[in-house]
């Protein structure tokens, strides 16, 4: 072969192997999102805990008091899955599924309480007084920490008994040059839990009834694999239906002992009100852990976790308010009740439900009625509800914008309604007067 064919072969390798590496992603991907603190993900904790466990009950207050202080701001940093176990305690924790166990298994965890934050990066086992202060530690650094650059998006739309998810994904890249031997991409797990926070559920430990928050519910999309390339996005959309059942694990019992395992009705129904979805991205080429003196990473090398998103987090990325209930207007005709709300979005309105129970604003016995909102083009929405005389009517409204940005309003009794008790009262009420004024009268005419 002469010279000048040896140049050529020579220039025409190196012309394929400057074209198989990838440009830095800077100038044509998105910029990562801007999150607070500094950090350079959404950080997750997903708790390991029992209602029926004492050493779990006792940290619970921290727990609590740190998800309010982050539920409260508005940028959402953080998201957080509470998986509820039968060990450690009393087994009749009825928020106990086979999920929930599994969950528990993947990370090999060898007790509760325990909190695995990003995945295993850093595993805080047990817990006590300081709780509030180490988790809150451990969020900081698992949040601040190098990841591979992402971002999550993920809403959610109510309809009548299922959920609509829809999930984004879109890989940024590490920028730079990469060889064909070692290429820039994700390789990644996409998971989709659906909690549900602020429930009513008895604690063997307390004795009584105590809120649970950010209880895990179902898994809406499990273990899915996703591969993408630097400014690639890969999107999902998932039918969630509202489970009526539940399936407990080996050694559930119920609140009396009994062994409780299987399928079963689910206790304490879900209220659509209160649920929310939490997607998460793991990397699968990274297992790394804590270096910081003092604390540990979980020993099963289980995928860390890239990023995390809920639909408020979601909304606040986006930079979308979410729609809201502006003012109500409600009617009795009869035993109908027709509640009319306006609804108030820039990007309009998509859908609307109204949710409701002729008990209270937090009854929880039994699954609350749905019924479809009409909206009209001045975003007026309305809905009739059929109730008996004296019943109250109590009703929450779910609506989604024009960005699928969700909310629930609070929950309102419709005025008018329950007076089957106040009725009663008065009427025995009456009866005690008419008695007292006829001892009166009696006791005048005696003397």
């Amino acid at each position: 072969m002469s010279l000048k064919q040896n140049l050529i072969s020579v220039l025409v390798c190196f012309l394929f192997v400057i074209s198989s590496i990838p440009v830095s992603s800077e100038s044509s991907n998105p910029e990562p999102d801007d999150y607070p603190n500094g950090w350079t993900h959404r950080p997750i904790m997903e708790q390991f805990t029992s209602l029926g466990c004492s050493p779990c009950m006792g940290i619970d207050p921290d727990v609590a008091k740190l998800w309010k202080e982050f539920r409260e701001d508005p940028s959402e940093p953080v998201t957080f899955i509470s998986f509820h176990q039968t060990n450690g305690g009393n087994s009749d924790d009825e928020f106990v599924s086979q999920e929930s166990k599994d969950r528990y298994g993947h990370y090999a965890v060898q007790g509760t309480p325990d909190a695995q934050f990003d995945g295993g990066y850093i595993e805080e086992l047990g817990g006590g007084d300081g709780t509030y202060d180490t988790y809150k530690d451990h969020y900081f650094e698992s949040g601040e920490r190098d990841v591979k650059p992402t971002e999550l998006r993920v809403w959610q739309e109510f309809q009548e008994d299922k959920f609509i998810f829809t999930v984004n994904l879109t890989y940024l890249g590490e920028g730079g040059f990469n060889l064909p031997t070692d290429p820039d991409v994700l390789d990644s797990s996409v998971y989709l839990f659906v909690v549900e926070d602020d429930i009513m559920a008895w604690s063997s430990v307390e004795g009584g009834e105590v809120m649970a928050h950010n209880v895990f519910r179902e898994t809406a999309l499990h273990d899915e694999q996703v591969e993408l390339q630097p400014g690639e996005t890969w999107s999902s959309e998932i039918e969630w239906t509202i489970p009526e059942t539940i399936i407990y694990p080996s050694g559930h019992e119920d609140r009396d002992g009994n062994p409780q395992e299987g399928e079963h009705p689910i206790p304490t129904p879900i209220n659509p009100a209160k649920v929310s979805v939490v997607a998460v991205v793991y990397d699968n080429d990274d297992t790394s852990r804590t270096t910081t003196a003092g604390k540990t990473g979980n020993s099963a090398d289980t995928p860390r976790a890239a990023n995390s998103a809920t639909p408020k987090s979601t909304a606040y990325d986006e930079q979308n308010e979410p729609p809201k209930v502006v003012t109500y207007e409600e009617s009795l005709i009869g035993n109908t009740a027709k509640v009319s709300a306006m609804l108030e979005d820039e990007d309009g309105i998509g859908s609307a439900y109204v949710i409701y129970n002729f008990h209270n604003g937090s009854y929880d016995d039994e699954a609350w009625g749905v019924m479809p909102m009409a909206v009209d083009t001045n975003n007026k929405a309305t809905a009739s509800i059929q109730f008996s005389s004296g019943d109250p009517v109590w009703y929450r409204i779910l609506l989604v914008d024009g960005k699928n940005g969700f909310a629930a309003s609070d929950a309102k009794q419709f005025e008018g309604t329950g007076r089957g008790n106040d009725s009663e009262e008065a009427s025995g009420f009456g009866i005690i007067t008419v008695t007292v004024a006829l001892l009166i009268g009696l006791a005048r005419r005696k003397y």
